[in-house]
């Protein structure tokens, strides 16, 4: 069964011209025009969804209720989200990446931009869904049980295949699950992708704008405040004081590092 993309979008003219388009790029795409609809047909189908796209202004349920409804059902927790929204403030943005979305855009959006951002989360979901099929690897380098991370410190290292480890934290990168001493820490997809990047290049400062490119895959056009969202959340759930971070450090005038202290 081919993977859909899933549209919920209430205005019939911009939700004919989005199908449109993603259909001929030879996606397939099923669109919605509330909540409600969607979840009766999540529910009566077995639907294999690869990335859902949601609007926020919507009749009933709006999107930022339809992603958190999204992330509690462990079919779905992990699909790539792209909110649309009419509304450009930074506080819809924020809430929107604190409710588990990937990605946002505010309309008027072109539709190259649009295009390019569904295959990007397109390709990564279909990479999540292939990884246990595939030997681990780290940046597409196989790993072993003896492998050790190239310029990081000793404690830093893969103790079994495809497990990353370091400050108590463990990365299963297998099946894609972090632990903090031993304690199942639920991270969204892109927590994930940025823990594992900070941890495997512990000790080294990158600024935002090169997060976004490393861990985003594309250039976000400055807005470096998903990268302080993303690490705000990253502290409240692993750190012991998030106001007094230990573990993800913020290094002033270029950005943030992993703890390179020896555990």
């Amino acid at each position: 069964m081919k993977s859909e993309i899933i549209l919920v979008e209430d205005d019939s003219v911009i939700a004919e011209l989005v199908e449109f388009n993603l259909q001929n790029e030879g996606y397939k795409v099923r669109s919605f025009r509330d909540g409600a609809s969607l979840f009766k047909n999540l529910v009566d189908q077995n639907v294999e969804v690869a990335v859902f796209v949601l609007d926020i202004m919507l009749p009933g349920m709006d999107g930022f209720e339809i992603c958190a409804k999204l992330r509690r059902d462990e079919r779905y927790a992990l699909t790539p989200v792209l909110m649309l929204t009419a509304r450009g403030t930074e506080s819809d943005k924020v809430k929107g990446l604190e409710t588990g979305a990937d990605d946002y855009l505010t309309k008027p959006f072109g539709m190259r931009e649009f295009l390019a951002r569904v295959q990007v989360l397109y390709r990564r979901n279909m990479q999540l869904h292939s990884v246990q099929d595939r030997p681990a690897s780290i940046g597409g380098v196989p790993v072993n049980s003896s492998t050790q991370l190239s310029g990081n410190s000793d404690d830093t290292i893969l103790t079994h295949p495809g497990m990353i480890t370091a400050q108590g934290i463990r990365i299963d990168d297998i099946r894609h699950r972090v632990f903090k001493d031993d304690l199942e820490i639920e991270m969204t997809h892109r927590e994930y992708e940025l823990l594992k990047f900070l941890m495997i290049h512990r000790g080294v400062a990158y600024s935002r704008d090169d997060l976004l490119n490393y861990v985003w895959g594309y250039e976000y056009s400055g807005e470096t405040r998903t990268v302080d969202v993303h690490i705000r959340q990253l502290r409240r759930k692993l750190e012991v004081d998030d106001a007094h971070p230990l573990l993800i450090e913020t290094v002033r005038g270029r950005g943030y590092r992993f703890c390179e202290k020896n555990d």
